[in-house]
């Protein structure tokens, strides 16, 4: 099965140059947990998360207006493509350790998002022979959760 068959296709994206304060906004309203980050040219550059908002808030000790995506937002992309298999976006979750992936064309713009969730659901669906398995999500679950670092004790400036 390939990705383009289960992924989120009504998508909420947020600019480099938007501030915090409106990636929070359009996250609580649509209530998801990350934003791709799409260039003026229409490419995705990377993604921003809940949880890069409330540790660029922590860590800059600014109110969320004061603060662009681009300040915040992941250094790295991951991402798949609409004809690959469910294995490739379950083994990049895995070894990325990330929950959501934006799904590209060849070109790099965004034609959706497959998440965890996505995987999960699509299991309760129907157990197709060529979509991933409880135990594959299982496991991808568990990778994601292992701790990247052990959290400092105190703020960065």
């Amino acid at each position: 099965m390939h990705i383009d068959e289960i992924m989120s296709t009504h998508l909420q994206i947020c600019r480099p140059e938007d501030s915090l304060e409106l990636a929070a906004q359009k996250m609580w309203e649509h209530d998801i947990g990350a934003l791709p980050v799409v260039a003026a040219d229409g490419r995705v550059t990377s993604v921003i998360t809940d949880r890069d908002i409330a540790m660029a808030a922590y860590t800059r000790g600014k109110a969320l207006g004061k603060i662009k995506v681009s300040e915040a937002m992941s250094r790295r992309l991951v991402t798949v493509q609409l004809s690959d298999d469910l294995q490739v976006a379950e083994e990049r979750m895995r070894s990325e350790q990330v929950h959501r992936i934006p799904v590209v064309d060849e070109r790099g713009f965004l034609k959706g998002v497959i998440t965890l969730n996505d995987l999960a659901h699509h299991l309760r669906v129907a157990r197709a022979a060529n979509g991933a398995t409880p135990e594959e999500v299982a496991g991808t679950v568990a990778a994601i959760s292992v701790p990247r670092s052990t959290p400092s004790s105190h703020r960065s400036p």
